[in-house]
């Protein structure tokens, strides 16, 4: 038997670089296998937020598209899953080869299917993570894919020079008759022989190597993601959502929406609620409640009199939390985003969704000076009194929505320590956009659309009985239509809801499962429709809420749970990219009423 020429000195470093190269792949292999299969498992969300912290990838938009689909869920149908089944069934074969092989210790294998190639085994862990990249693309996976052929190759070459150190001429012949990797490859070689070859060191070349197959990795991944969502559809259910009575057109306010120094907040006259940083208070038709009811109060009027005289002075209003922080740095619960366990989203508001602290501000103006002015440089006015309210926005319109008594204060109110508090929260926040969101007027429709998204769990596209409950549910539901109504749905204002796996949904996802939606307060422009939607340039978002609904409870018992608000500061764009990316060029399936 022949051996190889090169010295052990030389061996050393690649055996050495083959054991690293093998470790990686076995790693990322593995990823690529166990990706989606972690998702089935009832402690994915134990994996994704406190093991692998992926919650992370989606607070920075450089990142967030790694946690997107770049092909969509099963794609080409059951093609994915074929393909992972005969990847499984060619490896096992190759393995089984192999293992006999050295058990009769017969020397090289050559027949089987190393007749065709030399590689079978990788071909079929090629064909098994395609076909899961066909059935589950994520991006990530789809990056690891690519890194895991980049690094099959040079495996396969590190493996041949082991096998022609072994085996020596025996193996030199069977090289010359089979083909590398692919069946009928090796009548490429001739081609390759005519191509002017280029000699640079091995790091020089497997770096080359490695960025030209990240370039194509992610060209290809531009490529698939522009035909995806040209040819993308929307698959949805629609139905209109009783609200109940209009609100009385006397007790209603006339407002606008503004922003100063990056700061978004509702004026209505000489009041107005900033928009945040506590996330229920930057949920939509929040701050538009709280303007609406504010001068109905007994309890706050007589603070607010003075806004019944002309005059400069304005009141400028923070929402906080219902019960206040605990420290200077604590925003206390619900402040922001980011309070569940494991840091998977907010924590549910304690006191609930319409439970808030105001502190409200008498400021008086420099000359020529706006609310906007104010919040964008504080040296344009001078507070001048202060109070403090715990409210409950659940409260009828006959009932003061104050809880307790409403604390005044004098000159001696510490007005800048409470702006500069939060200045400072909101200093912490993403910046939002530049353009002041939209108004959302609770109370003022009697009906409004709501539209569920049969997406992201694949069940509501291939079950439409399922989606068709989660609709019917929905609808029939008081908590929900009462969130709705406070979230200011109706006219152009049009509630879009994803569906999400709840805690029990691996469990029980075909029995009696646990939902979370993601709920979504859409603002159509002027003369768009329902399918304008899914095309950003004819619809504003405006915040979200979160609601659990468990199957388990029978109608006509209300099986939706209470809101967790979400207000302007998470990237309600980035979700709603989320939710739509493992959609593809599927039927429409719309619903109407």
């Amino acid at each position: 038997m022949s051996t190889d020429r090169t010295s052990p000195d030389k061996d050393a470093p690649r055996s050495l670089m083959g054991k690293i190269g093998r470790g990686v792949v076995k790693v990322l292999t593995l990823f690529v296998i166990l990706e989606p299969i972690w998702m089935l498992l009832p402690f994915a969300g134990f994996l994704y937020g406190s093991v692998l912290q992926i919650q992370t990838l989606n607070r920075n938009p450089q990142t967030s598209w790694l946690t997107h689909f770049v092909f969509p869920v099963l794609t080409l149908g059951w093609l994915g899953p074929v393909l992972v089944v005969g990847g499984l069934l060619v490896f096992l074969i190759g393995a089984g080869q192999i293992y006999w092989a050295k058990i009769r210790r017969s020397g090289i294998v050559t027949g089987g299917l190393y007749r065709l190639v030399r590689h079978p085994q990788y071909i079929a862990l090629t064909m098994f993570g395609l076909g899961l990249l066909l059935a589950w693309g994520r991006a990530i996976m789809f990056i690891a894919f690519f890194m895991m052929m980049f690094l099959y190759y040079y495996l396969t070459k590190s493996e041949e020079r082991t096998c022609i150190r072994l085996f020596g001429d025996d193996y030199r012949e069977y090289r010359k008759r089979t083909s590398f990797i692919f069946p009928g490859d090796r009548f490429l070689r001739s081609m390759r022989d005519k191509l002017p070859g280029v000699k640079l060191p091995a790091p020089a070349r497997i770096t080359g190597a490695f960025v030209l197959t990240m370039v194509l990795c992610f060209a290809l991944m531009w490529v698939i993601q522009t035909i995806k969502i040209a040819y993308r559809t929307v698959p949805y259910l629609t139905e209109v959502v009783d609200l109940g009575p209009v609100r009385d057109a006397s007790l209603n306010v006339e407002m606008t929406s503004g922003r100063g120094g990056g700061i978004p907040f509702v004026q209505a006259g000489r009041i107005a609620v900033v928009r945040g940083p506590y996330r229920n208070a930057s949920a939509s038709g929040l701050a538009e409640h709280v303007l609406q009811r504010a001068r109905q109060s007994a309890r706050l009027d007589e603070f607010l009199d003075f806004l019944d005289t002309p005059g400069a002075d304005v009141a400028i209003v923070f929402c906080g939390p219902y019960d206040p922080p605990r420290g200077v740095d604590d925003p206390g619960p619900g402040m922001y985003a980011g309070g569940a366990p494991g840091g998977r989203g907010p924590g549910p508001d304690p006191h609930g969704a319409d439970r808030v602290r105001l502190i409200l501000m008498r400021c008086t103006l420099a000359p020529q000076a706006t609310i906007a002015d104010a919040l964008d440089d504080k040296s344009k006015r001078t507070i001048v009194g202060g109070c403090v309210a715990r409210v409950d926005l659940a409260r009828p319109e006959d009932q003061d929505i104050v809880v307790g008594q409403a604390n005044i204060a004098g000159p001696g109110f510490p007005g800048e320590d409470r702006w500069d508090y939060f200045f400072k929260q909101f200093s912490r926040l993403p910046r939002a956009a530049e353009r002041p969101p939209a108004l959302a007027l609770p109370g003022r429709y009697g009906k409004g659309r709501l539209v569920l998204v049969k997406a992201p769990i694949l069940r509501t596209r291939i079950d439409p009985g399922f989606a068709a409950e989660i609709r019917d549910r929905l609808v029939a539901s008081a908590t929900f239509r009462s969130r709705l109504r406070k979230a200011g749905l109706g006219g152009p204002v049009v509630a879009v809801a994803f569906p999400r796996p709840g805690p029990n949904w691996y469990r029980e996802h075909h029995g009696t499962p646990q939902l979370s939606l993601f709920v979504m307060m859409v603002r159509l422009e002027s003369g768009a429709n329902t399918d304008d939607l899914f095309h950003p340039s004819r619809r504003e978002l405006l915040s979200a809420f979160i609601i659990s609904m468990d199957f388990a409870i029978d109608p006509p018992a209300d099986s939706v749970g209470e809101a967790t608000m979400i207000g302007l500061w998470r990237d309600l764009e980035e979700r709603w990219r989320f939710f739509l990316s493992g959609l593809g060029a599927e039927s429409m399936q719309h619903s109407h009423p």
